[in-house]
């Protein structure tokens, strides 16, 4: 028998994905919806000894799709078979929220409504009366308080009786008698009509489309009551002063105003809360700054010791591995092979991933105590400057663990050329891997404050190159921005998303980096340094002044970024990194380069896979001319 599939359908941070987490206990698969950017995430759960299959839908605030979550949510929901929407419903922001569900309720399939964040609007004053709503829509009313797994399991208890039952059939809400009169007149005339559609959908829903938005009710269906909608239209027109998309919009507005005042009502509080006494410091314009800048203190404090700690611990166990094969050295092209396996790992292992989990377990913290949205907006004003707005700074964060899921990360960004902006300077942010190499670099020759001004350099160097790319892209849009509730994350929630994100992690980019690794060892073993040497020795020696023999890292470390140390200290025959025949300023210049160039391999295929092979190719010369040009610079001052 097949599972009758689930979706989760809410306002964007109404806790939806949270109340799917506690749902599918993390054991889920994400993926994207065909031909789009968006992701949604997937799972089979048992309940009673039947399976269920759970889809978490993009948050979306109407079906009337304004962008491209909003499209692939609706299309999701006109296209698939589902037999039931759990409508997750923001408890705390109760009007607001319910016109979505009045809009749910239009489109005519089996509903769940799960009132959640119900601590949220308790901590608020906001008295609900859940059996009153289940009573006025006919409809199942549970409450949740998903972040701590309350009311969860009562949730899909009643989805499992609301499918397996003989069904209800939620009220009908109507709108105000004239309104009501012309939908019901467009009903009348698609009778018969709607059944040979293949789409889901009522024929209320579509009836309130052609008069609200028609370009959602399918072409054969709309040609067939063309002049009832013009008429119904010029009518709705004259008789309120307003276009019918406003009208619809209005009738909706106020029957969830009226949902809301006969089922909840606010307790007078004495004072104001705690929290929102915080959230107006967090958000002040200017007080605001100096806990972010302490956040970011902290963020890097934490991420910076941690991966030392962690990759200290990890390396030592790797550090009993190469012995184990040294006798392969008497047959070269095993030895590159095997080798270039163990570097791989062990880079992926030992490297990266001790400063990718503190970051992505700090970031899942953040996001879930509402933080990181404070951020952006408080970023908003600085970030315009550049050509972007306050949601760049998320996955800017993200880029300094790891570019692969700083480029992920941009799925947050509604706007494409906002997206596609951000994700062409997100390869100039120094990862964990280049910043092993700043500071070995840094610290062997010019001393730690060089590294600082590394850092400082690059920020400029993001900063100029948004500016520029915005002359040619336009002007960024508005950040309209939902700043959810401050609250106290669940360390179990956080561990559990961090751990999914490793298994992506481990998942796609370490067999990337084992072949990089592996093709770079048989381009040593086929002694092929030489020629890579010559090709790029006008760009080193010609423009930057840098040994000719230095070329051959830039190969290797687009593969992996951290080989570059081991690469230059081979290329130059050397047997540590201080005894590198170069001078501070050339060092300088060099770490300039290498940073700003293009990542990595694992980079190139995500944003090849997210954004297409014309903004990889756009992404590569301008990392590479910007490098070229960055380091021309500081040589001609420093040398």
């Amino acid at each position: 028998m097949k599972a009758p599939k689930i979706v989760l359908v809410g306002q964007p941070n109404a806790g939806k994905s949270t109340v799917f987490n506690v749902l599918s206990d993390i054991k889920a698969a994400s993926s994207n919806f065909s031909g789009t950017s968006v992701e949604f995430t997937e799972s089979v759960i048992a309940v009673r000894g039947r399976s269920f299959h759970i889809v978490d839908l993009p948050g979306i605030y109407s079906l009337n799709a304004g962008d491209e979550a909003e499209r692939v949510t609706l299309d999701y929901l006109l296209h698939q078979e589902v037999d039931l929407i759990i409508n997750v419903v923001d408890a705390s922001l109760l009007a607001r929220s319910l016109e979505l569900t009045v809009e749910l309720l239009e489109f005519g399939i089996p509903m769940v409504i799960a009132l959640n964040m119900w601590d949220e609007a308790d901590r608020k004053g906001l008295k609900i009366y859940p059996r009153k709503l289940e009573k006025i829509l006919n409809v199942p009313v549970v409450t949740t308080s998903a972040l701590y797994g309350k009311g969860v399991k009562n949730l899909i208890e009643k989805c499992c009786d609301t499918i397996t039952g003989a069904g209800i059939t939620p009220v009908r809400i109507e709108y105000t008698a004239h309104v009501e009169k012309i939908v019901a007149r467009l009903e009348a005339d698609l009778t018969g009509q709607k059944k040979k559609i293949k789409d889901s959908g009522s024929t209320r829903f579509y009836a309130i489309k052609a008069i609200e938005n028609p370009a959602l009710v399918p072409a054969e269906m709309l040609t067939l009551i063309a002049k009832e909608v013009e008429a119904a239209g010029n009518e709705l027109t004259e008789q309120h002063s307003k276009d019918s998309y406003e009208t619809i919009s209005y009738e909706r507005h106020h029957i969830s105003m009226k949902l809301a005042e006969d089922i909840s009502h606010f307790i007078d509080r004495k004072e104001v809360p705690f929290r929102e006494k915080l959230d107006r410091f967090f958000l002040h314009p200017i007080f605001g700054y100096f806990p972010l800048l302490f956040f970011f203190f902290i963020f890097f404090i934490v991420i910076y010791f941690t991966g030392n700690l962690l990759s200290e611990i990890i390396n030592i166990p790797l550090g009993k591995i190469p012995p184990l094969y040294e006798g392969l050295r008497t047959s070269p092209f095993w030895w590159f092979t095997v080798d270039g396996v163990f570097q791989g790992i062990s880079g992926a292992i030992g490297i990266v991933l001790p400063y990718f989990l503190p970051l992505i377990f700090l970031t899942s913290i953040f996001e879930d105590t509402g933080y990181l949205a404070r951020i952006a907006f408080l970023m908003d004003g600085i970030m315009h400057k550049m050509g972007l707005h306050g949601k760049s700074v998320a996955p800017f964060i993200l880029g300094f663990g790891c570019s692969v899921p700083a480029l992920y990360g941009t799925r947050i960004i509604e706007n494409k050329r906002d997206r596609m902006l951000t994700a062409l300077l997100i390869p100039f942010i120094p990862c964990s891997a280049r910043t092993t190499v700043i500071f070995a670099l840094a610290i062997a020759f010019t001393g730690p404050l060089w590294a600082l001004f590394i850092y400082l350099f690059v920020a400029l160097v993001v900063a100029v190159t948004g500016k520029l790319l915005s002359v040619f892209m336009g002007k960024p849009t508005g950040l309209i921005l939902e700043i959810p509730d401050l609250k106290v994350p669940s360390l179990r929630v956080s561990f559990s998303k961090s751990w999914m994100k490793v298994k992506d992690f481990l998942g796609f980019a370490l067999p990337f980096l084992v072949i990089g690794s592996m093709v770079m060892g048989w381009l040593e073993y086929l002694k092929i340094n030489d020629s890579v040497n010559k090709i790029f020795a006008p760009l080193l020696s010609g423009v930057l002044g840098l040994p000719e023999a230095l070329g051959s890292t830039l190969v290797f470390g687009f593969f992996r970024k951290e080989l570059i140390i081991v690469m230059a200290k081979n290329a130059m025959g050397v047997e540590s990194i201080a005894e590198l025949p170069l001078s501070p300023e050339q060092i300088i210049v060099f770490l300039v380069f290498v940073t700003l160039y293009f990542p990595c391999f694992a980079t190139f295929v995500v944003m090849w896979k997210e954004f297409g092979k014309k903004v990889v190719l756009l992404s590569t010369v301008l990392s590479i001319g910007a490098a070229l040009i960055a380091a021309y610079v500081i040589k001609t001052i420093l040398i």
